[in-house]
């Protein structure tokens, strides 16, 4: 199982992500007003109800000590990101950019790809108290920010590519799938069966993808089959990583591996060794990267100022921790 997280940050929308939010309508109690415009509180009532869904779905319990103190950290988060979308949207309109734009169009088009289709486009939003207008919104005035930031020289891109060499090798990795039971027991009896299939050679691959719709108590997994994906060391529990990456390939768990979410039942299909990275290879996407990193540092400088110069008052309960 994955490590616990608040949320996620995917790709090319990580500094998205942490500065954009939403738009309030008129009317109503004020959680928050930026520059005098109202952020209502029905609205940050509506997103945050979205983003629980959406994290929900994806298997967080918020009725647990944990799952209060993620929602408290969750609720805090999205109400920054509405003003900070408050102060962007308020500087796409003084600046009177048009986030309708084919260009800004294009740049949305390739984050929809890059995150898979339009219902994990849409979670996406939710999980981080966003609509699309926002985006486009955001989109528009990082690209009038950023437009003169110079593509890196040679040396320049060579630097970053040893800065981050690690990001550009290919680390140890594992393709599973597993099995989440409640007991020690009934883990076994998924072995047992398992044991059995595979004395009279049956494939063992569909057998457990079918037992992990059935038996598995993971949410998801009536549709995943237990699939995990690919994931590399430090992303699952230390006891899951640990089983998982000294099976051998083709093989499940011969028994229980026990962790704080239960007891699996594991079934490895890959596991790809470390490589160095090859700059020759990579360079052109270490240029864009580095490129990016430029661009992201003007205009994270550029918002920070923006924002000190906002004026934000809060009403009484909506006020940051201190």
């Amino acid at each position: 199982m994955r490590k616990s997280r608040a949320g996620i940050i995917l790709g090319v929308l990580a500094l998205m992500l942490v500065t954009t939010g939403c738009s309030s309508l008129v009317g109503g109690k004020w959680a928050v007003k930026v520059n005098g415009d109202s952020i209502l509180v029905k609205d940050y009532d509506a997103r945050v109800a979205d983003a629980q869904k959406t994290y929900e779905k994806q298997g967080m319990k918020f009725d647990t000590d944990q799952g209060k103190q993620a929602l408290t950290q969750i609720k805090s988060q999205l109400l920054d990101r509405m003003i900070e979308g408050k102060i962007i949207a308020q500087e796409v309109k003084n600046q009177k950019l048009n986030p309708e734009d084919a260009k800004v169009l294009a740049q949305e088009d390739v984050i929809k790809k890059n995150i898979g289709d339009a219902t994990k486009f849409q979670d996406t939003l939710n999980q981080q108290g966003m609509t699309e207008p926002e985006l486009k919104n955001f989109l528009a005035l990082y690209s009038k920010i950023t437009a003169d930031v110079k593509a890196p020289s040679d040396s320049d891109v060579k630097a970053f590519f040893d800065k981050n060499i690690a990001n550009y090798s290919q680390p140890e990795s594992v393709t599973a799938r597993h099995i989440l039971l409640k007991t020690e027991d009934e883990a076994k009896a998924i072995i047992a069966q398992l044991d059995a299939a595979t004395k009279s050679n049956a494939a063992i691959l569909p057998l457990f993808e079918q037992l992990a719709k059935d038996k598995s108590i993971e949410p998801g997994a009536k549709e995943s089959g237990g699939d995990l994906g690919t994931f590399t060391k430090g992303k699952m529990v230390p006891e899951f990583e640990t089983a998982a990456f000294a099976q051998k390939v083709g093989t499940y768990s011969p028994t229980p591996v026990k962790t704080q979410f239960g007891y699996h039942v594991i079934f490895v299909e890959a596991h790809a060794a470390p490589a160095a990275a090859d700059y020759t290879k990579v360079k052109a996407q270490v240029a864009q990267d580095a490129l990016n990193q430029a661009k992201d540092a003007k205009f994270q400088a550029y918002f920070d100022d923006l924002r000190k110069k906002t004026k934000i008052e809060y009403a009484k309960g909506y006020q940051p921790a201190s």
